[in-house]
């Protein structure tokens, strides 16, 4: 659950303005305490606000959009229709908004209500562009004599900031934050830093919103960070890892068909086909399919639906040439049952520099 304050933050209102929603019933937390009043919220809320912003900016007032939320199909789509006369009538130079309403009079879910990049204008830092290493977390959020060396395992400890706040891996900053993107690609968590010298060196003392604070209604921790470089780094050269894609294709019968997702272990040795790690409803790959000629389908979850990447494989490797990744496979017989391990390397290979988990998968009978 998300605190008051921190869902503020991520959604770049007043908690003013949160407790307004919520006293007209559009935006109401989902939890207050009753000892302390504190109101805390789902990370669905985030979600909620988006639409609420969406549809005042479309010029509905907010006991309008409290009718929006609830209304069913024919409804929604008369408030719609009645918003666009108005619009017509009132401004013949919002044709923009009309063509939003018309989308969502025919298809209330083709409009993408939040775009991270269009939302967060950009302004210059230069002084931020480069590496930074983890120092620790502040005990005095202003004293940086007194850290703790042990921080959460979610706190990156090298912070990489690319010229004209680049997007890399989970970040992209702009003057004064910098954002870090959660693993659903649904929220952006805006992260104040400054900047401070001592001793010669450049510090940043980071406002971290962790993963601790939108579970479980955790308080933000503040982690000083040093510059390491001042090097205007690009996504290729900020990887630490990067594998050779250009691998000629050998065929591989064995591996032809589909597989099903059944399990994510750190180590091949530790699957147990009786006691999974991992539940399939936790897993983001679902399944994968190997075509002739080296066609490859991996088909994962999406916020809607199962969505599908294609790639390349050749014997023993999937291959990934947009992401520099070649992931290994092995092919396993266990109690009578083929199974397919493979290599999952994510941001936290390629960037991170960690050693791959795996996937592991059962083949699909025809």
């Amino acid at each position: 659950m998300i605190k008051i304050g921190n869902m503020a933050k991520i959604c770049g209102v007043s908690t003013q303005t949160l407790r307004y929603y919520d006293a007209e019933g559009v935006l109401c937390a989902d939890v207050t305490d009753k000892n302390t009043g504190y109101r805390l919220y789902d990370t669905s809320a985030v979600e909620k606000f988006r639409k609420i912003q969406f549809y005042k900016s479309l010029g509905f007032e907010l006991s309008e959009i409290k009718a929006l939320l609830s209304a069913d199909g024919e409804s929604f789509r008369n408030m719609m229709i009645k918003r666009k006369n108005a619009v017509i009538s009132d401004v013949a130079a919002d044709k923009e908004k009309i063509r939003k309403i018309d989308e969502l009079t025919r298809d209330p879910d083709s409009i993408n209500y939040f775009s991270l990049f269009d939302s967060v204008p950009f302004i210059d830092d230069p002084e931020v562009v480069g590496k930074w290493e983890l120092c620790g977390e502040l005990t005095a959020r202003n004293d940086l004599t007194k850290i703790n060396p042990e921080v959460s395992a979610f706190a990156h400890r090298e912070l990489p900031f690319l010229p004209g706040g680049a997007f890399v891996w989970i970040w992209f900053w702009t003057k004064g934050v910098l954002y870090r993107l959660l693993a659903n690609g649904s929220i952006a968590v805006p992260n104040p830093y400054r900047i401070v010298e001592a001793d010669g060196e450049k510090y940043m003392i980071l406002e971290f919103i962790g993963n601790d604070c939108i579970e479980n209604g955790g308080d933000p921790v503040f982690l000083l960070y040093r510059q390491t470089d001042t090097t205007p780094y690009t996504d290729k050269t900020i990887r630490k890892r990067i594998d050779n894609t250009d691998l000629p294709y050998i065929d591989d019968p064995d591996v032809l068909g589909a597989w099903e997702a059944v399990d994510f272990v750190r180590d091949i040795f530790d699957f147990d086909p009786e006691k999974p790690r991992c539940g399939k409803n936790d897993l983001w790959l679902m399944y994968i399919r190997f075509l002739p000629r080296g066609i490859c389908v991996k088909t994962v979850k999406t916020d809607k639906a199962p969505g599908d990447i294609v790639l390349r494989y050749t014997k023993d490797f999937v291959l990934c040439d947009s992401e520099l990744t070649a992931e290994k496979y092995v092919i396993k017989s266990i109690d009578g049952s083929d199974y397919l391990f493979l290599q999952h390397k994510s941001g936290d290979y390629s960037y991170g520099g960690l050693e791959p988990l795996f996937y592991v998968f059962r083949r699909k009978e025809l």
